[in-house]
């Protein structure tokens, strides 16, 4: 559930009393996967078109799409069908979106391995039923963030709480889906050089994981655990390193156990 932040190229232009800053920013990655039993060839390729402007008196707005495509195993998959469309507008701290919106409660994230990520974090994970909404509002007041979203077709709900003290962050959701309750907890402290994190899911079962990451220069080290208590459920965990070779490019690889299935990959990762 973690994301990348991109470097972006801006366009400015100009369009009545508003000047709107246009902005693409993209990711990629190639390598290889191992699934326990064949090595595949993998890419993934992500860019994101944002397009925001101001008013004179402040108010904030702005609209997005997101494209995507990767190529597995010889077989090549897109979906230009949806593209995340987003539409929003700002001020004063408050803002409200609608569009193919995650909900609002979708806070907890264990960090993954590998160069596309294998996976370890998906089962502590899934043990709540998260989805796309259509409708959000956050607020953000100095160290703290609230949130809400509904979907219009569904009925289901979330929201949400974030925030820090010092180098303790955290976050919890609520969300209903479908009349069933989901809980998540997410917890982070930062020491330095050293990463930790923490989170708790309530769902069809309770969730739960940790994951450990060490930083030398431009060397990240991550170790993650994750794990249920669902009926013959098996721990995941897995360590990886990623290794930022500057201006955007990285190598990163990682080797795991998920569902008792030994899984690796190593590749490039890019961002522009």
């Amino acid at each position: 559930m973690k994301k990348i932040l991109f470097a972006s190229t801006a366009l400015v232009v100009t369009a009545g009393a508003a000047a709107a800053d246009i902005t693409l920013s993209g990711s990629a990655n190639m390598g290889l996967y191992y699934d326990g039993t064949t090595t595949i060839v993998k890419n993934e390729i992500d860019f994101g078109i944002n397009a925001s402007a101001t008013t004179d008196s402040g108010i904030e707005f702005g609209a997005s799409i997101d494209l995507d495509a990767a190529h597995n195993d010889s077989t090549s998959t897109q979906d230009p069908g949806s593209f995340d469309p987003e539409v929003y507008i700002s001020s004063g701290g408050l803002t409200l979106t609608v569009g193919d919106i995650g909900e609002a409660a979708d806070v907890a994230g264990l960090a993954d391995v590998g160069f596309d990520e294998l996976a370890v974090d998906d089962d502590a994970e899934g043990v709540v039923a998260l989805g796309s909404h259509d409708v959000s509002v956050a607020y953000s007041m100095g160290d703290y963030s609230f949130g809400a979203s509904f979907d219009s077709a569904s009925s289901d709900w979330g929201v949400s709480v974030s925030g820090s003290a010092s180098d303790l962050s955290f976050a919890l959701g609520y969300a209903e889906t479908a009349g069933a309750d989901n809980f998540i907890l997410d917890l982070s402290y930062d020491l330095g050089d050293v990463t930790v994190g923490a989170v708790y899911l309530d769902g069809t079962a309770a969730g739960y994981g940790f994951d450990v990451a060490y930083t030398a220069g431009d060397l990240t080290v991550t170790f993650v655990y994750g794990d249920t208590d669902a009926a013959g459920d098996e721990a995941d965990y897995g360590v990886g390193a990623a290794y930022d070779l500057g201006s955007g490019l990285g190598v990163a690889g990682g080797l795991a156990s998920v569902n008792g299935t030994t899984v690796a990959d190593f590749g490039v990762t890019m961002s522009f």
